[in-house]
């Protein structure tokens, strides 16, 4: 059996994925999650982060009052971030919530649990655009990847969920901050907004292609981990330091991101490899959640030590 958290902040996004489902709209929740059944297969998951004070605490009153008229398991989560909380910040601890909720489905009913999301295609669009601003590298261009999270409206832009709200007439609540010109994510909302239907949909394209060379990237580094990687009696991952050193440094890098599961920067796998190229046998290297050290042939990896 499978278990889904629908992430619902009480917006327009989330208010219509709620409902989508609920009401199975059109077969989307045949198309998304096919077997499921409203209301036992799916469950609510709110975070109220406080940042907005009163406003916060009225969203969660919104979405408690809307899974009463759905007939829907409500998880809600509450945190104190300040005011000035940055939006990364914000968002880490949201997903913090939703991944230990999903958990704790899992554990409780024996099932598998995914998180579900309401990102639509203009979230989509505005993440390559913030990565690209920022330098970023192959996965930037094919972002919202996560494994154990569902986004089923990502080919849905705004308008149309805005339109679906409409015609329904579901209500929301409005996050002020959305408007906020402090956030950079929004400021390039306004930017996309001026874009042309034929920009809009060059952007899709490039992610489209991106998305499929991400698959053929991550089969290739399963596929190779698979032959080369061993784990000993201890638990601990090991791999030849030659096998790893007659690599291009790109893959090798994105193999020991894989096999410290993204723990570490760019920076910090770079620094990383040169330790397993020239480091002497019996040296380590130490973060806080992974210790790697060194044989004359192998390195081991120790993972949340």
């Amino acid at each position: 059996m499978t278990k889904y958290l629908l992430a619902v902040s009480g917006g327009v996004d989330s208010m219509v994925l709620l409902d989508m489902v609920a009401t199975n709209a059109e077969g989307f929740r045949d198309r998304h999650f096919a077997g499921a059944g409203w209301m036992g297969d799916f469950v609510v998951a709110h975070y109220d982060h406080g940042i907005r004070g009163e406003e916060s605490h009225a969203d969660a009153d919104f979405v408690r009052d809307k899974c009463r008229q759905y007939g829907v398991k409500l998880i809600l989560g509450r945190g104190e971030l300040s005011p000035h909380t940055g939006e990364e910040v914000a968002r880490q601890a949201r997903y913090g919530f939703l991944c230990q909720a999903a958990r704790e489905e899992s554990e409780n009913g024996g099932e598998e649990a995914y998180i579900v999301t309401a990102h639509h295609q203009d979230d989509l669009l505005e993440t390559i655009v913030m990565n690209l601003i920022r330098g970023t590298g192959w996965r930037g261009l094919a972002p919202m990847n996560q494994p154990r999270v569902l986004r089923p409206l990502l080919d849905i832009a705004k308008t149309e969920l805005v339109s679906y709200a409409i015609e329904h007439s579901l209500t929301w609540r409005e996050d002020q901050t959305n408007d906020s010109p402090r956030y950079l994510r929004n400021r390039l909302r306004a930017l996309l907004a001026s874009w042309s239907p034929a920009d809009r949909a060059e952007l899709v394209r490039l992610y489209e292609r991106q998305k499929y060379l991400r698959r053929q990237i991550e089969q290739e580094l399963e596929y190779y981990c698979a032959r080369h990687v061993t784990r000993d009696k201890p638990g601990r991952l090991v791999l030849r330091r030659y096998d790893l050193i007659m690599l291009p440094a790109d893959v090798a890098i994105e193999i020991l991101r894989r096999l410290t599961k993204g723990w570490l920067t760019r920076p910090q796998l770079g620094q990383l490899l040169l330790f397993i190229k020239v480091g002497k046998p019996s040296k380590q290297l130490s973060w806080k959640r992974l210790n790697v050290r060194l044989d004359v042939r192998r390195v081991y990896f120790y993972p949340e030590m």
